[in-house]
Protein backbone atom coordinates (compact mmCIF):
# COMPACT_ATOMS: atom_id res chain seq x y z
CA UNK A 1 0.00 0.00 0.00
CA UNK A 2 1.21 3.52 -0.69
CA UNK A 3 2.13 5.57 2.35
CA UNK A 4 1.68 8.89 0.52
CA UNK A 5 -1.99 9.78 1.15
CA UNK A 6 -3.44 13.24 1.12
CA UNK A 7 -3.41 15.60 4.08
CA UNK A 8 -3.37 13.88 7.46
CA UNK A 9 -5.68 15.05 10.21
CA UNK A 10 -4.14 17.37 12.77
CA UNK A 11 -3.49 14.84 15.51
CA UNK A 12 0.10 15.65 16.37
CA UNK A 13 1.42 12.67 14.36
CA UNK A 14 2.58 14.48 11.23
CA UNK A 15 6.21 15.02 12.24
CA UNK A 16 8.86 12.95 10.42
CA UNK A 17 9.61 10.66 13.36
CA UNK A 18 5.92 10.01 13.97
CA UNK A 19 5.36 9.29 10.30
CA UNK A 20 8.14 6.75 10.59
CA UNK A 21 6.31 5.12 13.54
CA UNK A 22 3.11 5.06 11.50
CA UNK A 23 4.89 3.52 8.53
CA UNK A 24 6.43 0.82 10.72
CA UNK A 25 3.10 0.14 12.42
CA UNK A 26 1.38 -0.10 9.04
CA UNK A 27 3.81 -2.83 7.97
CA UNK A 28 3.17 -4.70 11.21
CA UNK A 29 -0.59 -4.53 10.68
CA UNK A 30 -0.23 -5.80 7.14
CA UNK A 31 1.64 -8.87 8.40
CA UNK A 32 -0.79 -9.84 11.14
CA UNK A 33 -1.64 -13.53 11.01
CA UNK A 34 1.06 -14.39 8.46
CA UNK A 35 2.98 -17.66 8.94
CA UNK A 36 0.52 -18.67 11.66
CA UNK A 37 1.61 -15.83 13.93
CA UNK A 38 4.94 -14.83 15.49
CA UNK A 39 5.79 -16.45 18.82
CA UNK A 40 8.92 -17.10 20.88
CA UNK A 41 10.36 -20.64 21.12
CA UNK A 42 9.41 -22.92 24.01
CA UNK A 43 11.73 -24.89 26.30
CA UNK A 44 9.02 -27.44 27.07
CA UNK A 45 7.92 -28.16 23.51
CA UNK A 46 11.45 -28.11 22.11
CA UNK A 47 12.57 -30.54 24.83
CA UNK A 48 9.63 -32.88 24.28
CA UNK A 49 10.21 -32.97 20.53
CA UNK A 50 13.91 -33.75 21.17
CA UNK A 51 12.93 -36.70 23.42
CA UNK A 52 10.02 -38.08 21.42
CA UNK A 53 11.64 -37.65 18.00
CA UNK A 54 15.38 -38.05 18.64
CA UNK A 55 16.13 -38.72 14.98
CA UNK A 56 14.68 -35.40 13.88
CA UNK A 57 17.28 -33.22 12.09
CA UNK A 58 19.25 -30.72 14.19
CA UNK A 59 18.41 -32.33 17.52
CA UNK A 60 21.89 -31.47 18.80
CA UNK A 61 21.21 -27.80 18.19
CA UNK A 62 17.97 -28.13 20.14
CA UNK A 63 19.83 -29.65 23.08
CA UNK A 64 22.52 -26.95 22.99
CA UNK A 65 19.83 -24.26 22.96
CA UNK A 66 18.12 -25.88 25.95
CA UNK A 67 21.38 -25.99 27.89
CA UNK A 68 22.11 -22.33 27.17
CA UNK A 69 18.63 -21.31 28.35
CA UNK A 70 19.24 -22.66 31.86
CA UNK A 71 18.97 -19.95 34.50
CA UNK A 72 21.83 -19.33 36.98
CA UNK A 73 19.83 -21.07 39.73
CA UNK A 74 19.65 -24.28 37.68
CA UNK A 75 16.05 -24.09 36.52
CA UNK A 76 14.31 -22.92 33.37
CA UNK A 77 11.76 -20.14 33.15
CA UNK A 78 11.73 -16.77 34.87
CA UNK A 79 12.32 -16.70 38.65
CA UNK A 80 9.53 -14.10 38.74
CA UNK A 81 6.92 -16.71 37.73
CA UNK A 82 7.61 -19.74 39.97
CA UNK A 83 4.60 -21.91 38.95
CA UNK A 84 5.73 -21.74 35.32
CA UNK A 85 9.22 -23.16 36.00
CA UNK A 86 8.63 -26.80 36.95
CA UNK A 87 7.33 -28.08 33.62
CA UNK A 88 10.07 -26.68 31.34
CA UNK A 89 12.69 -27.73 33.90
CA UNK A 90 11.45 -31.33 34.01
CA UNK A 91 11.20 -31.45 30.22
CA UNK A 92 14.76 -30.16 29.90
CA UNK A 93 16.00 -32.72 32.45
CA UNK A 94 14.50 -35.55 30.42
CA UNK A 95 15.97 -34.19 27.18
CA UNK A 96 19.48 -33.56 28.52
CA UNK A 97 20.09 -36.44 30.96
CA UNK A 98 20.83 -39.15 28.33
CA UNK A 99 23.60 -37.04 26.76
CA UNK A 100 26.99 -37.05 28.58
CA UNK A 101 27.82 -33.53 27.40
CA UNK A 102 24.69 -32.21 29.13
CA UNK A 103 24.39 -34.49 32.15
CA UNK A 104 25.86 -31.97 34.59
CA UNK A 105 23.30 -29.41 33.39
CA UNK A 106 20.52 -31.90 34.11
CA UNK A 107 21.92 -32.61 37.58
CA UNK A 108 21.91 -28.89 38.40
CA UNK A 109 18.29 -28.77 37.26
CA UNK A 110 17.33 -31.66 39.54
CA UNK A 111 18.98 -29.86 42.44
CA UNK A 112 16.99 -26.74 41.56
CA UNK A 113 13.68 -28.63 41.80
CA UNK A 114 14.66 -30.06 45.19
CA UNK A 115 14.78 -26.58 46.72
CA UNK A 116 12.20 -24.93 44.45
CA UNK A 117 9.30 -27.33 45.15
CA UNK A 118 9.18 -26.85 48.96
CA UNK A 119 9.07 -23.09 48.49
CA UNK A 120 6.28 -22.95 45.94
CA UNK A 121 4.19 -26.14 46.04
CA UNK A 122 3.65 -26.83 49.73
CA UNK A 123 0.25 -25.10 49.77
CA UNK A 124 -2.87 -24.99 47.60
CA UNK A 125 -2.55 -24.95 43.82
CA UNK A 126 -2.45 -21.33 42.55
CA UNK A 127 -5.23 -20.09 40.27
CA UNK A 128 -2.80 -18.92 37.59
CA UNK A 129 -0.89 -22.12 36.84
CA UNK A 130 0.26 -22.73 33.25
CA UNK A 131 -2.07 -24.41 30.78
CA UNK A 132 -2.42 -28.15 31.44
CA UNK A 133 0.21 -28.20 34.18
CA UNK A 134 -1.84 -30.54 36.37
CA UNK A 135 -1.99 -33.03 33.47
CA UNK A 136 1.52 -32.64 32.11
CA UNK A 137 3.78 -32.41 35.15
CA UNK A 138 3.01 -35.66 37.08
CA UNK A 139 3.96 -38.05 34.25
CA UNK A 140 7.15 -36.12 33.49
CA UNK A 141 8.08 -36.17 37.16
CA UNK A 142 7.60 -39.94 37.29
CA UNK A 143 9.83 -40.37 34.22
CA UNK A 144 12.54 -38.04 35.52
CA UNK A 145 12.76 -39.84 38.87
CA UNK A 146 14.16 -42.90 37.10
CA UNK A 147 17.47 -41.09 36.57
CA UNK A 148 17.07 -38.61 39.45
CA UNK A 149 15.41 -40.59 42.29
CA UNK A 150 15.67 -37.78 44.85
CA UNK A 151 13.36 -35.45 42.94
CA UNK A 152 10.44 -34.34 45.14
CA UNK A 153 7.06 -35.99 44.66
CA UNK A 154 4.76 -35.46 47.64
CA UNK A 155 4.99 -31.68 47.38
CA UNK A 156 3.12 -31.92 44.09
CA UNK A 157 0.28 -33.98 45.59
CA UNK A 158 -2.25 -31.12 45.40
CA UNK A 159 -1.39 -30.55 41.75
CA UNK A 160 -1.55 -34.28 41.09
CA UNK A 161 -5.02 -34.45 42.70
CA UNK A 162 -6.18 -31.58 40.51
CA UNK A 163 -4.83 -33.44 37.50
CA UNK A 164 -6.72 -36.59 38.43
CA UNK A 165 -9.90 -34.55 38.79
CA UNK A 166 -9.26 -32.96 35.40
CA UNK A 167 -8.66 -36.36 33.80
CA UNK A 168 -11.97 -37.67 35.12
CA UNK A 169 -13.77 -34.63 33.73
CA UNK A 170 -12.08 -35.00 30.36
CA UNK A 171 -12.74 -38.75 30.23
CA UNK A 172 -16.40 -38.19 31.07
CA UNK A 173 -16.78 -35.97 28.00
CA UNK A 174 -14.80 -38.15 25.59
CA UNK A 175 -14.32 -38.41 22.70
CA UNK A 176 -12.79 -34.99 22.14
CA UNK A 177 -12.79 -33.72 18.56
CA UNK A 178 -9.63 -32.37 16.96
CA UNK A 179 -8.84 -28.75 17.72
CA UNK A 180 -10.48 -28.67 21.16
CA UNK A 181 -9.02 -27.53 24.48
CA UNK A 182 -8.55 -31.02 25.95
CA UNK A 183 -6.59 -32.15 22.89
CA UNK A 184 -4.07 -29.33 23.43
CA UNK A 185 -2.56 -31.53 26.20
CA UNK A 186 -2.93 -34.79 24.24
CA UNK A 187 0.69 -35.77 24.95
CA UNK A 188 -0.22 -36.31 28.61
CA UNK A 189 -2.87 -38.92 27.94
CA UNK A 190 -2.57 -40.38 24.44
CA UNK A 191 -6.30 -40.13 23.85
CA UNK A 192 -7.78 -41.37 27.15
CA UNK A 193 -8.77 -44.41 25.24
CA UNK A 194 -5.44 -45.76 24.13
CA UNK A 195 -3.25 -44.84 21.20
CA UNK A 196 -5.16 -47.27 18.98
CA UNK A 197 -7.80 -44.59 18.51
CA UNK A 198 -7.41 -42.24 15.51
CA UNK A 199 -5.11 -39.33 16.17
CA UNK A 200 -7.06 -36.06 16.65
CA UNK A 201 -5.30 -34.22 13.83
CA UNK A 202 -6.94 -30.87 13.04
CA UNK A 203 -6.83 -28.67 9.98
CA UNK A 204 -3.45 -27.21 10.95
CA UNK A 205 -1.92 -30.64 10.38
CA UNK A 206 -1.05 -31.02 14.05
CA UNK A 207 -2.65 -32.23 17.28
CA UNK A 208 -4.22 -29.61 19.51
CA UNK A 209 -2.15 -26.75 18.04
CA UNK A 210 0.63 -28.16 20.24
CA UNK A 211 4.08 -29.18 18.96
CA UNK A 212 4.54 -31.43 22.01
CA UNK A 213 1.21 -33.18 21.45
CA UNK A 214 1.97 -33.51 17.74
CA UNK A 215 5.38 -35.02 18.47
CA UNK A 216 3.72 -37.51 20.84
CA UNK A 217 1.28 -38.49 18.10
CA UNK A 218 4.09 -38.95 15.61
CA UNK A 219 6.06 -41.00 18.17
CA UNK A 220 3.12 -43.39 18.65
CA UNK A 221 2.08 -43.56 15.02
CA UNK A 222 2.38 -46.89 13.29
CA UNK A 223 5.00 -47.16 10.56
CA UNK A 224 2.35 -48.04 8.00
CA UNK A 225 0.59 -44.66 8.16
CA UNK A 226 3.10 -42.68 6.13
CA UNK A 227 0.63 -40.08 4.88
CA UNK A 228 -0.42 -39.03 8.38
CA UNK A 229 3.21 -39.09 9.57
CA UNK A 230 4.09 -36.71 6.74
CA UNK A 231 1.23 -34.43 7.77
CA UNK A 232 2.49 -34.29 11.36
CA UNK A 233 6.09 -33.71 10.28
CA UNK A 234 4.98 -30.88 8.02
CA UNK A 235 3.13 -29.28 10.93
CA UNK A 236 6.28 -29.38 13.10
CA UNK A 237 8.37 -27.90 10.29
CA UNK A 238 5.90 -25.06 9.79
CA UNK A 239 5.57 -24.44 13.53
CA UNK A 240 9.36 -24.07 13.77
CA UNK A 241 9.60 -21.77 10.75
CA UNK A 242 10.27 -18.62 12.80
CA UNK A 243 13.35 -20.04 14.57
CA UNK A 244 14.13 -23.52 13.23
CA UNK A 245 14.51 -26.08 14.69
CA UNK A 246 13.04 -24.63 17.92
CA UNK A 247 9.31 -25.11 18.61
CA UNK A 248 6.78 -22.67 20.10
CA UNK A 249 4.38 -23.62 22.87
CA UNK A 250 1.33 -23.19 20.62
CA UNK A 251 0.83 -22.77 16.87
CA UNK A 252 -0.89 -21.46 14.80
CA UNK A 253 -2.24 -18.37 16.57
CA UNK A 254 -3.09 -16.20 13.57
CA UNK A 255 -6.64 -15.30 14.66
CA UNK A 256 -5.52 -14.54 18.22
CA UNK A 257 -2.68 -12.37 16.92
CA UNK A 258 -5.00 -10.44 14.61
CA UNK A 259 -7.61 -9.97 17.35
CA UNK A 260 -5.29 -8.69 20.07
CA UNK A 261 -3.42 -6.34 17.74
CA UNK A 262 -6.62 -4.81 16.36
CA UNK A 263 -8.00 -4.52 19.90
CA UNK A 264 -4.99 -2.39 20.89
CA UNK A 265 -5.35 -0.25 17.79
CA UNK A 266 -9.05 0.28 18.57
CA UNK A 267 -8.24 1.35 22.13
CA UNK A 268 -5.65 3.78 20.79
CA UNK A 269 -8.18 5.24 18.34
CA UNK A 270 -6.01 4.34 15.35
CA UNK A 271 -8.18 1.98 13.29
CA UNK A 272 -9.32 4.82 11.03
CA UNK A 273 -6.07 6.78 10.90
CA UNK A 274 -5.51 7.73 7.23
CA UNK A 275 -2.10 6.07 7.14
CA UNK A 276 -3.36 2.86 8.73
CA UNK A 277 -6.98 2.59 7.65
CA UNK A 278 -6.50 0.45 4.54
CA UNK A 279 -4.42 -2.18 6.39
CA UNK A 280 -6.78 -2.12 9.38
CA UNK A 281 -9.82 -2.52 7.14
CA UNK A 282 -8.34 -5.62 5.48
CA UNK A 283 -7.57 -7.17 8.86
CA UNK A 284 -11.00 -6.25 10.26
CA UNK A 285 -12.61 -7.87 7.23
CA UNK A 286 -10.69 -11.09 7.93
CA UNK A 287 -11.68 -10.98 11.61
CA UNK A 288 -15.35 -10.35 10.84
CA UNK A 289 -15.43 -13.17 8.28
CA UNK A 290 -13.90 -15.58 10.80
CA UNK A 291 -16.38 -14.84 13.62
CA UNK A 292 -19.08 -17.52 13.64
CA UNK A 293 -22.30 -17.82 15.67
CA UNK A 294 -20.35 -20.18 17.96
CA UNK A 295 -17.50 -17.71 18.42
CA UNK A 296 -13.86 -17.63 17.47
CA UNK A 297 -10.74 -19.62 18.36
CA UNK A 298 -7.01 -18.98 18.18
CA UNK A 299 -7.07 -20.11 14.54
CA UNK A 300 -9.75 -21.27 12.13
CA UNK A 301 -8.85 -24.85 13.07
CA UNK A 302 -9.31 -24.52 16.85
CA UNK A 303 -12.48 -24.47 18.92
CA UNK A 304 -13.98 -21.09 19.84
CA UNK A 305 -13.12 -19.69 23.25
CA UNK A 306 -14.71 -16.99 25.34
CA UNK A 307 -11.67 -14.73 25.46
CA UNK A 308 -10.98 -14.46 21.73
CA UNK A 309 -14.70 -14.36 20.96
CA UNK A 310 -15.31 -11.49 23.39
CA UNK A 311 -12.23 -9.53 22.33
CA UNK A 312 -13.02 -9.93 18.63
CA UNK A 313 -16.65 -8.89 19.19
CA UNK A 314 -15.52 -5.88 21.20
CA UNK A 315 -12.96 -4.86 18.59
CA UNK A 316 -15.47 -5.09 15.76
CA UNK A 317 -17.98 -3.06 17.81
CA UNK A 318 -15.33 -0.40 18.55
CA UNK A 319 -14.70 -0.27 14.80
CA UNK A 320 -18.40 0.45 14.23
CA UNK A 321 -19.17 -2.97 12.79
CA UNK A 322 -22.28 -4.98 13.69
CA UNK A 323 -21.93 -7.81 16.20
CA UNK A 324 -24.31 -10.24 17.84
CA UNK A 325 -24.17 -9.99 21.67
CA UNK A 326 -25.45 -13.57 21.93
CA UNK A 327 -22.17 -14.98 20.69
CA UNK A 328 -20.37 -13.59 23.76
CA UNK A 329 -23.19 -14.48 26.12
CA UNK A 330 -22.77 -18.13 25.20
CA UNK A 331 -19.65 -18.18 27.41
CA UNK A 332 -21.39 -16.70 30.46
CA UNK A 333 -21.12 -18.77 33.65
CA UNK A 334 -22.92 -17.08 36.52
CA UNK A 335 -21.06 -13.93 37.46
CA UNK A 336 -18.13 -14.40 35.05
CA UNK A 337 -17.26 -15.63 31.57
CA UNK A 338 -15.41 -18.84 30.76
CA UNK A 339 -12.61 -19.18 28.27
CA UNK A 340 -13.41 -22.87 27.63
CA UNK A 341 -16.26 -25.11 28.82
CA UNK A 342 -15.47 -26.93 32.07
CA UNK A 343 -12.86 -24.40 33.09
CA UNK A 344 -11.78 -24.79 36.73
CA UNK A 345 -9.86 -21.52 37.10
CA UNK A 346 -11.76 -18.47 35.81
CA UNK A 347 -9.93 -15.67 34.00
CA UNK A 348 -10.20 -12.04 35.03
CA UNK A 349 -9.25 -10.80 31.57
CA UNK A 350 -11.68 -13.07 29.73
CA UNK A 351 -14.44 -11.71 31.96
CA UNK A 352 -13.21 -8.14 31.45
CA UNK A 353 -13.22 -8.53 27.65
CA UNK A 354 -16.74 -9.97 27.71
CA UNK A 355 -17.96 -7.23 30.04
CA UNK A 356 -16.44 -4.53 27.85
CA UNK A 357 -18.07 -6.03 24.76
CA UNK A 358 -21.43 -6.21 26.48
CA UNK A 359 -21.14 -2.71 27.95
CA UNK A 360 -20.22 -1.21 24.58
CA UNK A 361 -23.46 -2.53 23.12
CA UNK A 362 -25.51 -1.48 26.16
CA UNK A 363 -26.16 -5.05 27.29
CA UNK A 364 -25.03 -4.81 30.92
CA UNK A 365 -25.46 -2.74 34.07
CA UNK A 366 -22.58 -1.14 36.05
CA UNK A 367 -24.12 -2.60 39.21
CA UNK A 368 -24.53 -6.11 37.83
CA UNK A 369 -22.86 -9.35 39.02
CA UNK A 370 -20.06 -9.32 36.43
CA UNK A 371 -19.01 -5.83 37.50
CA UNK A 372 -19.04 -7.03 41.10
CA UNK A 373 -16.97 -10.11 40.15
CA UNK A 374 -14.21 -7.83 38.86
CA UNK A 375 -14.44 -5.17 41.57
CA UNK A 376 -14.31 -7.76 44.36
CA UNK A 377 -11.08 -9.20 42.96
CA UNK A 378 -9.21 -5.92 43.08
CA UNK A 379 -6.34 -6.07 45.56
CA UNK A 380 -5.85 -3.73 48.48
CA UNK A 381 -3.08 -2.08 46.45
CA UNK A 382 -5.52 -1.26 43.63
CA UNK A 383 -4.15 -3.94 41.33
CA UNK A 384 -5.80 -6.87 39.62
CA UNK A 385 -3.47 -9.87 39.40
CA UNK A 386 -3.35 -13.65 39.15
CA UNK A 387 -4.84 -14.02 35.68
CA UNK A 388 -4.40 -17.38 33.95
CA UNK A 389 -3.40 -15.98 30.54
CA UNK A 390 -0.76 -13.40 31.48
CA UNK A 391 1.72 -13.23 34.36
CA UNK A 392 1.87 -9.43 34.66
CA UNK A 393 -0.50 -7.60 36.98
CA UNK A 394 -0.01 -4.57 34.71
CA UNK A 395 -1.61 -6.39 31.78
CA UNK A 396 -4.46 -7.72 33.93
CA UNK A 397 -5.11 -4.37 35.60
CA UNK A 398 -5.11 -2.54 32.27
CA UNK A 399 -7.62 -4.94 30.70
CA UNK A 400 -9.98 -4.70 33.66
CA UNK A 401 -9.70 -0.91 33.51
CA UNK A 402 -10.65 -0.95 29.81
CA UNK A 403 -13.93 -2.61 30.83
CA UNK A 404 -14.93 -0.74 33.99
CA UNK A 405 -16.66 2.64 34.00
CA UNK A 406 -15.38 5.53 36.08
CA UNK A 407 -15.67 4.94 39.81
CA UNK A 408 -13.73 4.09 42.94
CA UNK A 409 -12.28 0.82 41.62
CA UNK A 410 -11.18 2.49 38.40
CA UNK A 411 -9.55 5.38 40.24
CA UNK A 412 -7.64 2.99 42.51
CA UNK A 413 -6.49 0.97 39.50
CA UNK A 414 -5.22 4.07 37.73
CA UNK A 415 -3.44 5.18 40.90
CA UNK A 416 -1.76 1.77 41.11
CA UNK A 417 -0.50 2.10 37.53
CA UNK A 418 0.74 5.66 38.11
CA UNK A 419 2.58 4.58 41.27
CA UNK A 420 4.24 1.69 39.42
CA UNK A 421 5.68 3.75 36.56
CA UNK A 422 9.46 3.45 36.65
CA UNK A 423 11.79 6.45 36.72
CA UNK A 424 12.71 5.74 33.08
CA UNK A 425 9.04 6.14 32.05
CA UNK A 426 8.24 2.47 31.39
CA UNK A 427 6.30 -0.21 33.22
CA UNK A 428 7.35 -3.74 34.13
CA UNK A 429 6.17 -6.16 36.78
CA UNK A 430 9.55 -7.88 36.91
CA UNK A 431 13.07 -6.48 36.91
CA UNK A 432 12.74 -4.00 34.05
CA UNK A 433 10.22 -2.23 31.89
CA UNK A 434 8.89 -4.03 28.82
CA UNK A 435 7.30 -2.71 25.66
CA UNK A 436 4.12 -4.76 26.01
CA UNK A 437 3.47 -3.83 29.64
CA UNK A 438 4.30 -0.18 29.01
CA UNK A 439 1.98 -0.21 26.02
CA UNK A 440 -0.96 -1.62 27.95
CA UNK A 441 -0.39 0.74 30.89
CA UNK A 442 -0.42 3.67 28.46
CA UNK A 443 -3.63 2.46 26.81
CA UNK A 444 -5.31 2.17 30.23
CA UNK A 445 -4.25 5.72 31.17
CA UNK A 446 -5.31 6.88 27.71
CA UNK A 447 -8.75 5.29 28.23
CA UNK A 448 -9.23 7.08 31.57
CA UNK A 449 -7.04 10.11 30.93
CA UNK A 450 -7.24 13.24 33.03
CA UNK A 451 -4.88 16.12 33.71
CA UNK A 452 -3.21 13.89 36.33
CA UNK A 453 -2.27 11.22 33.78
CA UNK A 454 -0.67 13.59 31.24
CA UNK A 455 2.83 13.67 32.82
CA UNK A 456 2.93 9.86 33.02
CA UNK A 457 1.86 9.56 29.39
CA UNK A 458 4.56 12.01 28.32
CA UNK A 459 7.27 10.04 30.17
CA UNK A 460 5.96 6.80 28.68
CA UNK A 461 6.04 8.29 25.18
CA UNK A 462 9.75 9.02 25.65
CA UNK A 463 10.38 5.45 26.86
CA UNK A 464 8.49 3.94 23.94
CA UNK A 465 10.26 6.21 21.45
CA UNK A 466 13.64 5.06 22.79
CA UNK A 467 12.47 1.44 22.57
CA UNK A 468 11.40 1.91 18.94
CA UNK A 469 14.68 3.64 18.04
CA UNK A 470 16.66 0.79 19.61
CA UNK A 471 15.07 -1.77 17.28
CA UNK A 472 11.72 -2.47 18.94
CA UNK A 473 12.43 -6.06 20.04
CA UNK A 474 9.75 -7.96 21.96
CA UNK A 475 10.89 -11.22 23.56
CA UNK A 476 9.53 -10.83 27.11
CA UNK A 477 7.97 -14.12 28.24
CA UNK A 478 4.92 -12.89 30.13
CA UNK A 479 1.98 -14.57 28.40
CA UNK A 480 0.90 -17.95 29.76
CA UNK A 481 0.55 -21.17 27.79
CA UNK A 482 2.08 -24.46 28.83
CA UNK A 483 4.97 -22.18 29.68
CA UNK A 484 5.40 -18.43 29.42
CA UNK A 485 5.88 -16.99 25.95
CA UNK A 486 5.64 -13.80 23.90
CA UNK A 487 3.34 -13.27 20.88
CA UNK A 488 5.82 -10.87 19.36
CA UNK A 489 3.68 -9.08 16.79
CA UNK A 490 0.99 -8.46 19.40
CA UNK A 491 3.38 -6.82 21.86
CA UNK A 492 5.00 -4.77 19.12
CA UNK A 493 1.66 -3.48 17.81
CA UNK A 494 0.57 -2.66 21.37
CA UNK A 495 3.77 -0.70 22.00
CA UNK A 496 3.62 1.24 18.72
CA UNK A 497 -0.08 2.00 19.15
CA UNK A 498 0.54 3.20 22.69
CA UNK A 499 3.42 5.42 21.56
CA UNK A 500 1.17 7.14 19.03
CA UNK A 501 -1.73 7.40 21.49
CA UNK A 502 0.50 8.93 24.16
CA UNK A 503 2.03 11.35 21.65
CA UNK A 504 -1.39 12.50 20.51
CA UNK A 505 -2.76 12.78 24.06
CA UNK A 506 0.13 14.91 25.32
CA UNK A 507 0.45 17.34 22.40
CA UNK A 508 -0.27 20.98 23.24
CA UNK A 509 -3.99 21.61 23.26
CA UNK A 510 -4.97 17.95 23.50
CA UNK A 511 -8.31 17.44 25.28
CA UNK A 512 -8.37 15.91 28.76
Amino acid sequence: MSLQPGPVRDDGLDRPNHLNHLSHLNRLIGGLGSDGGAITPSVYDTARVAVLLPDRPRTERMLDWLAHRQQPDGGWGSPETPPARDLPTLAAILALTPHPAHRATAERAAEFLRYHAPRHWAGPVPQDIPVGLELLLPPLLAQARTAHPTLPTTLYDALRALGEHRRRLIASHAPHPPGTAAVHSWESWGGWGGTSQPLPVDGSGGIGHSPAATAAGLHHLGAEDRAQADTLRTYLTRAAANRPPLLPTVWPIDVFERTWALHALALAGLLDHPRLADSCTRQLDLLQAALTPAGLGMSEHFAPDGDITATASLTLALAGRPTDPAVVEGFRHGDHYRTYPGELQPSLTTTAHALHARAHTGQTSPTGPVHRFLRERQGADGRWSGDKWHTSWIYTTAHVLFALPAGTATRRGIEALLAAQRPDGGWGAQHHATAGETGYAVLALHTHRTADTAPALARAAHWLARWQESGGVCDCLLWTGKETYCPQRVDRVVAHAALLAATRATRPGAPD
